[in-house]
Formats: structure tokens, C-alpha cells, sequence
């Protein structure tokens, strides 16, 4: 439930962008601002989360934030001054961090290890969960019962992971010889490091990348203190995450397999709802719709489907079918057209659905897998790393691919529409015509001129939509190829039934 919550709430609170700056009276730039103080605080915490649940315990560090959580939620609505609504979005990321990192850590210390796969099953569960339902409830809260269910639905669903916490966490004692060796430094640097990046990547299509110079300075600290982290890490007795953990062939192989994933699946999260928004002009809610009445039905089917692919094929040919997944949706999206909807996507969305469900938990296994369990917590820190920090680079990086592939096919395609044009004048007065009756041909024909613009500017979307997919289609076949590197995995909890599991 946390990290379904997290997810959801991501995904919500960007969908409902435009509603909430008009909601709180927000020009386009505090929008922005207010959407990254709503999520780059996440990557503050999320590393150090394993390590403070095996220091502290499950119940310590999870029932009160959850109480937090609801009560900053409720609040937020009811906030009109900018500064302090950015201040309560920041500490709600922050307790998002906290969720989404303590649920892997919280099955593996407190369930069984033949459960341990149905644990990952949720926890992967919660990428196409949020991207389905996220989009239809974003868009329909401010439709029927008011944009304020963007933070309350979380008020509701807090006490209760807390109340869960509370009732399945064992009880433990402060490991206060864990708290002595403490690497304090390489967390705090390594946190404040990734924010700093995540506030760059964030604010970098916006402000135009290399051109700004707040971006520029916040990749050079993001670097510095990646170096000092590295120098730290390297001196430190006991360091809490050094980046040695990824020296493994498998574990490196394996985060190269998220990072194809997380590229190859934007098809669905990015390209797909925008291009029905700018190009069929639908709003969230009536994209979200569209997938409510099967939703439920594709999510359980694609999830058993991985768990089963994890269980009897195992890894590597469980990533390779994902990917295969995923290539073929890509390349269904390089047909696109402007006559584009809801139908046209149906394939698409499936096969999206069951690689991501496939992909990911075959990814976190196959990383779980392979690694000394006393490094467990560092391996926890990297993948919360990989989730936060890889899923803005490329959702990002995408987001310019397509702006500015927009822009060249645009100035491309009217390199063809000129004034010298074989019957220019005669095609302007029929676009102009068919809009209304009545005025000058001088009215007719500047009527004309905004229709063929508007054509251009759909169809130069259109172009920039296929370049997308093609970059997804791209992803997925270096998928195919990384995971052709991989060598075979040891037995593990994760792949195999507790009768065939080692000692450990």
C-alpha cells in the first residue's frame, strides 16, 4: 500500500498540474517550482531508509510519519501563500521517500521467504497501477468532488499503512552497535547530491538546459558532491553504500536492464496521454476512462504472468520476453497518425502493461539475487537511487527529445507551405470558408492562414510523437542485448520455492 500510495500520488499530482496552479493561482513558473519541491525531496531520504529500518526498526520509522503524512495533507489545500505551500510539499515528499524505501526492506526482515515474491509483486505492482488509475482520478477529482482529493486521497489511506505497520513490524530493539558504525556522512552526502540533481534535471527543460545558469550550478554541486561521496566512501571504516556493490556483473547488467525499462516504457506514462492531449485534444480523465472498465483485470493478469515467468523460466528469459513486450508496443506507436485515440492505443497499452510487470520484477530479482546479503541495505540504497533518479532523467530527456523534434519538423514542413505554393490562395479560402460564413476574402484568407497553422503544428506533433517511440523501440532492443550479457543467477528466495532454497 505504501508504495502503490507514492507512486499514485506522483502520478496524481502531475496530472493535476494545471488544475492545481489554478486552484492555488500559481503562474506557469511557481507551478513548476511547486511540482519539483513535490518530488525531488523524495531522493533526500529514500537511499538511507533500509538502513535506518535495520537501525531503528519498522514501527519507529514508519507509524509516525504516516500520521505526518495525513496531517500536512489535509492541510495543504487550505494553504495560500507560496512559500509555506512549497515548505508542506517538501515535507510530504520527504515522507513518500520514507514509504516506498520501507516496503522492500519491511517483507524481506517480516515475511517468510516463499511470500517474499508476492511482496516484489506488489511492490512492482505499482508502476502501471498508478499510470491506469493515476491519470482517470487526477483528471476527474476537479470535475466531480473538488482538486482537494489530489492530497486527500492520501489523508485516507496513511493511517491505515500506518495502523498495518504497527500491526505486522516485529518488534525490535535500537541496534545501537549499528547506529556506532553509522556512516552519517555518506548518507548525507549522497542525499543532498541526488536532490540537488533531481532539482536540475527537473527545472532543465524549462529553463533550457546549458543556457540557464541555475541549472548549470546546480549540476556542478550534484558533481562535486559526487566526487566528495566517492572520496568519503572510499575512506570510511565501514562505508554505508559504496558504489564497489556495483563492480558485479549481474548487479550492473541488471541496473542497465531498469534503466532500458524505465526508457522503453515512457511509450505509455509520457507519449501516449500527451499526444491525446495535445494532438486529440482530450483531457485526463477521458484518457483515463478509457482503460477503468479492464484496468483491474489487465493488472492481475499481467502481474501473475511475471510471478510465474520469475518462478519457472527464470531471469534472463523472463527480462528477454518483457523487452520483446515492449518492442513491439514501440513499434505500434511508430504508425501513429493524427486520426489517433483511445482505440488505437489498446495494443499498446497491454503490451506495455505486461513488460513492465515482466521487466521490472524479473530486474529486481535478478539484482536481489546476486548480491551478499550483509550488502543487502546498500543494494536498497541503489535501487531507490535507480527509481527516483533514472525515471527523471529519462522522462526528462524524452520530454526535450519531443519538444524539440516538435520544433524541426514544424520548420521542416513549412519549408513546403509558402506562398509559392501551387494554388496557395484558392486552398487558404477554402480552410478559411469552412470555419465561418461572411466577411472579406482579406478575412477569409487570414482565417485560412490559422487553420493550415494549426495543421502544421498537429502534424509536427505527430512526427515528434513517432521520433518517441522510436527511442523506446531503441531502449528496448539495447534491453534485449543487456540481457543477453547476463550470466545465470544463483538460487534465491525470489526465484525458486522454499524447498529448493539454500541456507542462508
Amino acid at each position: 500500500m505504501s508504495s502503490i500510495l507514492t507512486a499514485f500520488d506522483v502520478r496524481t499530482a502531475s496530472i493535476g498540474l494545471s488544475d492545481l496552479r489554478g486552484a492555488f493561482g500559481l503562474s506557469f513558473d511557481e507551478g513548476s517550482w511547486l511540482a519539483t519541491f513535490a518530488t525531488a525531496p523524495q531522493v533526500l531520504i529514500a537511499p538511507s531508509v533500509g538502513w535506518l529500518i535495520a537501525a531503528f526498526g519498522v514501527k519507529r520509522m514508519m507509524v509516525g510519519p504516516t500520521v505526518l503524512y495525513s496531517v500536512v495533507s489535509i492541510l495543504i489545500p487550505f494553504v495560500s501563500n507560496f512559500e509555506i505551500l512549497v515548505a508542506l510539499h517538501a515535507v510530504r515528499a520527504i515522507l513518500l521517500g520514507l514509504f516506498v524505501g520501507a516496503t522492500l526492506m519491511t517483507a524481506f526482515r517480516n515475511l517468510d521467504r516463499k511470500f517474499w515474491i508476492f511482496a516484489l509483486a506488489f511492490y512492482v505492482l505499482r508502476i502501471p497501477f498508478a499510470q491506469n488509475l493515476g491519470l482517470y482520478t487526477a483528471g476527474s477529482y476537479s470535475q466531480t468532488i473538488g482538486w482537494q482529493w489530489l492530497y486527500w486521497q492520501g489523508a485516507i489511506v496513511a493511517p491505515v499503512i500506518g495502523i498495518l505497520f504497527w500491526l505486522g513490524g516485529r518488534p525490535t530493539e535500537i541496534d545501537r552497535e549499528l547506529l556506532k558504525r553509522a556512516d552519517w556522512g555518506g548518507m548525507a552526502i549522497f542525499g543532498t547530491a541526488l536532490t540537488t540533481l533531481y532539482f536540475a534535471l527537473d527545472q532543465g527543460n524549462r529553463l533550457d538546459w546549458f543556457r540557464s545558469g541555475l541549472v548549470v550550478t546546480l549540476l556542478s554541486a550534484a558533481a562535486f558532491q559526487a566526487v566528495v561521496f566517492l572520496w568519503h566512501e572510499s575512506r570510511v571504516t565501514e562505508p554505508w553504500a559504496h558504489v564497489s556493490i556495483l563492480f558485479s556483473r549481474n548487479i550492473a547488467l541488471g541496473f542497465a536492464a531498469i534503466a532500458c525499462f524505465m526508457t522503453a516504457s515512457l511509450g505509455s506514462s509520457l507519449l501516449e496521454p500527451n499526444f491525446l492531449v495535445n494532438v486529440a485534444h482530450l483531457r485526463p480523465e477521458q484518457i483515463g476512462d478509457f482503460s477503468m472498465p479492464y484496468c483491474v483485470l489487465l493488472l492481475a493478469t499481467a502481474t501473475a504472468t511475471a510471478v510465474a515467468l520469475v518462478r519457472s523460466v527464470k531471469q534472463r528469459t523472463t527480462l528477454m520476453i518483457g523487452f520483446i513486450c515492449f518492442a513491439f508496443s514501440a513499434w505500434l506507436g511508430t504508425q501513429l497518425t493524427n486520426l489517433w485515440s483511445l482505440p488505437e492505443f489498446r495494443l499498446i497499452i497491454v503490451l506495455q502493461t505486461f513488460g513492465e510487470e515482466i521487466v521490472f520484477m524479473a530486474a529486481v530479482a535478478t539484482l536481489f539475487s546476486n548480491v551478499n546479503p550483509a550488502r543487502a541495505i546498500a543494494l536498497t540504497a541503489y535501487v531507490q537511487v535507480v527509481r527516483l533518479m533514472c525515471s527523471e532523467t529519462v522522462a526528462t530527456a524524452m520530454t526535450t527529445w519531443v519538444r524539440q523534434r516538435e520544433q524541426l519538423h514544424s520548420y521542416l514542413i513549412g519549408l513546403h507551405v509558402t506562398g509559392a505554393t501551387p494554388g496557395w490562395n484558392s486552398m487558404l479560402i477554402r480552410l478559411g470558408s469552412g470555419l465561418e460564413t461572411g466577411g472579406s476574402q482579406a478575412d477569409v484568407v487570414k482565417r485560412g492562414v490559422g487553420v493550415l497553422a494549426g495543421i502544421i503544428q498537429r502534424e509536427a506533433h505527430v512526427q515528434a510523437y513517432i521520433d518517441g517511440f522510436w527511442i523506446t523501440f531503441v531502449a528496448a532492443i539495447a534491453g534485449l542485448f543487456v540481457v543477453s550479457l547476463m550470466t545465470a543467477s544463483p538460487p534465491h528466495p525470489l526465484t525458486t520455492s522454499s524447498s529448493h532454497n539454500q541456507p542462508a
